[in-house]
Parts: C-alpha cells; structure tokens; sequence
C-alpha cells in the first residue's frame, strides 16, 4: 500500500499480528505433539488450553469465524484417538486459521486503500470546485 495506515487500521493490523504469533505457538506445540514419543497425553491438554485462550481472544477481536475454527481444534486436541490423526486435524485447524487471518489482513488494507483513494476523490473535487469558483468570481468582476 502507498500511504501509511489510519489509527484503526494499524491497531487492527496490530491484532492481527499478535494473534498471528499465538497461531505460532500453537503450530509449535502441534509440533511438539507430533514428535513426542511419550506424555503426548499432557502435551494435547496444554495444546487445548492454548486453543482456548486462542479462542477467546480471537472472539474479543471480532474474528467470530476464525474463533470457530480454533474452538473446533480445541475440542479436537481433548478428543482421544490416535496421535497420527489427531496431529493431522490439528495441522489442517492451523492451516486454516492461517489462512484466514491472511485474508483478514488482506482486507484492512483493502480498506484502508479505498478509503486513502476516496479522501483524495475529495480534495480533487474540492480543488476543482474552488478553481471553479475562482474563474466564476473572475468573470463576474469583467
């Protein structure tokens, strides 16, 4: 994007960014899970207190839908079943989420971009109208 950001936008890319960092961890302790030989069992509740935190603050950032996808990992990672299967539900939950906070982002600065792009629409028209204006004044004098 050309222009810099309005205040609403940076704090909504900041957001974003920050809970792009908690997606991270949970990729990570997917990770772990999926390596761990041993106390897999510990490792997936620790994951499912992550997601739900996840969850949570995904829901106070307005990212309802996101926040769905991280509540259906959660019940996931409590579910028991095979580390294989689950590690592999897991991964494709992070993926998603991945995704989808990517074309959030996308769409802020979309935003933000058509805003800039009507604000100058406006001072166009505004320098227009008042050099129109001038010439009329001109030719009123005459």
């Amino acid at each position: 994007m050309a222009g810099k950001l309005s205040p609403t936008g940076a704090r909504k890319l900041g957001e974003l960014e920050e809970l792009t960092r908690r997606v991270q961890r949970v990729y990570a302790m997917i990770e772990q899970f999926a390596a761990a030989k041993n106390g897999a069992d510990a490792l997936s509740q620790s994951m499912k207190r992550e997601l739900q935190r996840l969850k949570m603050q995904l829901m106070g950032a307005g990212l309802d839908s996101i926040s769905q996808l991280a509540g259906g990992m959660e019940i996931a990672a409590g579910r028991s079943g095979n580390q294989h299967t689950k590690t592999r539900i897991l991964r494709e939950g992070v993926g998603s989420i991945k995704f989808q906070m990517e074309l959030a982002a996308r769409l802020i600065l979309a935003e933000e971009s058509k805003m800039q792009h009507e604000k100058m629409e406006i001072k166009e028209a505004a320098a227009v109208a008042k050099t129109a204006a001038a010439a009329a004044a001109k030719a009123a004098e005459a």
